[in-house]
């Protein structure tokens, strides 16, 4: 359970790092994105790739998942060169991610590095991304 909760907050975080800076140049529509995490004692059946489509905008680069109150995390010290966008993030627990997205056109490569406490112990959990555009997205 505990592993799942966390995984759910990575990703979670992973949108919302990619959401949140000034759109380089991509391509609008539907992306898939393929997610792969990795940390001390993971099981084998949790390192899988997961997928996911999203539907990328210049105005909303991912769209944020729909959350009622206050943002548990929030982003800092992100920049923009060029194709490529840097980030820091922190979240009210405590977790801090940093993380690295490379786009162009049609495809990107990122990672993204996170540490956390849990029951007193510091974790690092190491995830990797990749995105394809798929063409327009369908309303």
């Amino acid at each position: 359970m505990i592993k799942r909760s966390l995984f759910v907050a990575i990703v979670l975080s992973l949108i919302y790092a990619v959401a949140a800076f000034a759109a380089p140049n991509y391509q609008e529509g539907l992306w898939e994105i393929t997610t792969t995490m990795d940390m001390p004692g993971m099981q084998k059946e949790m390192k899988r790739p997961m997928k996911n489509t999203i539907c990328m905008t210049k105005q909303n680069a991912v769209p944020q998942p729909q959350r009622k109150g206050e943002q548990q995390c929030k982003m800092t010290n992100q920049r923009t060169v060029g194709n490529k966008v840097f980030w820091t993030m922190t979240c009210k627990n405590g977790t801090v991610s940093n993380g690295e997205i490379a786009y162009s056109k049609t495809t990107f490569d990122g990672s993204q590095t996170t540490t956390t406490s849990q029951d007193g112990k510091q974790m690092t959990v190491k995830s990797t991304m990749s995105g394809k555009y798929l063409g327009p997205c369908t309303k």
